[in-house]
C-alpha cells in the first residue's frame, strides 16, 4: 500500500440503524457525522443529506480525491453510489468480499461476510496486528476474529437497543427506558432493572464470549478492541477490552477507498424502487 494521497478522502459506513459520514485528510478524521438510516432512500435525498454535510466542513468537493463506501443494507448501495458519484465525479469503492485489498476471509461463502467486519480487519492489518478480537457494537453487536491477517469469522449477538426493543415488544408491563448505567446490580425498581440487565448482562456476555474465544485460539494475549455505538459505554466498564477506537471502521473503509481495485459501475437508466 504505497498509493500517496494529497486530498480528502470521504468514507460512509452504512450500518442498520446508522450511517456514519466522514472525511480523513492523510490518515486524520477531520469530519464525521451521524446519520439515521431510513428504511427506504433515494439518490436524491442522499444527494441533499450529503450536499448539506458538506456545508458545514472546511473540506470543498473538489479536495475529495477518492470515496469509499461500506453498507449492510443492501437497498441503500445503489442511491449511495448513484448520489456519490453524481457529487463529486469519482470512482466509488465498495468494500465487498472481491474488494478488499486481498483479505483472506476464512467464511464458506466470502460474499456474506460483512463489509463492515470486513473493514475493520483490515485496519487492524493495516496497522500491523496478526490476529485480535474486534467487538463492534451497534444494533447488532459482532465479534470480529483476525487470525493470521485473516478474517477467520466470528459470532453475531442482538445489540443493546436490539434487546431492548424485544423486552419491552414482548413483555406488556415493561416500557421502554434510557439506557445508563444504574447505580447497583441488584436494581429495587423496574426500569433500574431493565437498565441493570440490560447492561450488566451484556457485559458478562461479552467477557464471557472474549474468554471462549481466547480459549479457542489457545491463546491469552490477544489485543480486544472495540468500537460501534455503544463501544464507549462498554469499554469503561470492562478489563477485557483493551482499545476503544471509535474510527476503527472508517479507516478500514479509507483504506479500501485509496487501494481498491473494482470500482463500483451502475446503470445509469435505471433508479430506485
Amino acid at each position: 500500500m504505497s498509493k500517496s494521497v494529497t486530498g480528502g478522502v470521504l468514507v460512509v459506513d452504512v450500518g442498520n440503524s446508522h450511517t456514519v459520514v466522514g472525511i480523513f485528510i492523510k490518515k486524520k478524521i477531520v469530519n464525521h457525522w451521524r446519520l439515521t438510516t431510513r428504511p427506504h432512500t433515494t439518490s436524491d435525498e442522499v444527494l441533499n443529506r450529503v450536499s448539506g454535510l458538506l456545508r458545514f466542513s472546511e473540506i470543498s468537493t473538489d479536495q475529495i480525491t477518492h470515496i469509499g463506501l461500506s453498507t449492510v443494507v443492501p437497498s441503500h448501495e445503489r442511491p449511495w453510489i448513484k448520489a456519490l458519484t453524481y457529487l463529486f465525479n469519482k470512482p466509488i469503492q465498495v468494500i465487498t468480499s472481491k474488494n478488499c485489498l486481498n483479505l483472506p476471509i476464512a467464511y464458506l461463502n466470502p460474499a456474506t461476510a460483512g463489509s463492515d467486519r470486513l473493514s475493520n480487519v483490515i485496519a487492524l492489518r493495516e496497522r500491523g496486528y496478526k490476529d485480535a478480537i474486534i467487538i463492534d457494537m451497534g444494533t447488532a453487536t459482532t465479534f470480529d476474529v483476525m487470525k493470521d491477517e485473516t478474517f477467520a469469522g466470528g459470532l453475531i449477538i442482538p445489540g443493546i437497543n436490539a434487546s431492548l426493543d424485544v423486552l419491552t415488544e414482548k413483555a406488556a408491563r415493561l416500557l421502554p427506558v434510557t439506557i445508563e448505567w444504574p447505580d447497583n446490580l441488584i436494581a429495587n425498581n423496574t426500569d433500574d432493572a431493565i437498565r441493570s440487565g440490560l447492561l450488566f448482562g451484556f457485559k458478562a456476555e461479552l467477557e464471557s464470549l472474549v474468554s471462549l474465544i481466547k480459549k479457542e485460539f489457545n491463546k491469552d494475549d490477544i489485543p480486544v478492541f472495540a468500537t460501534g455505538g455503544w463501544g464507549k459505554t462498554i469499554a469503561k466498564r470492562t478489563h477485557c477490552i483493551d482499545t476503544y477506537d471509535p474510527y476503527l471502521t472508517l479507516h478500514g473503509i479509507r483504506l479500501v477507498a485509496i487501494h481498491g481495485e473494482d470500482a463500483a459501475e451502475i446503470d445509469e437508466e435505471g433508479d430506485e424502487e
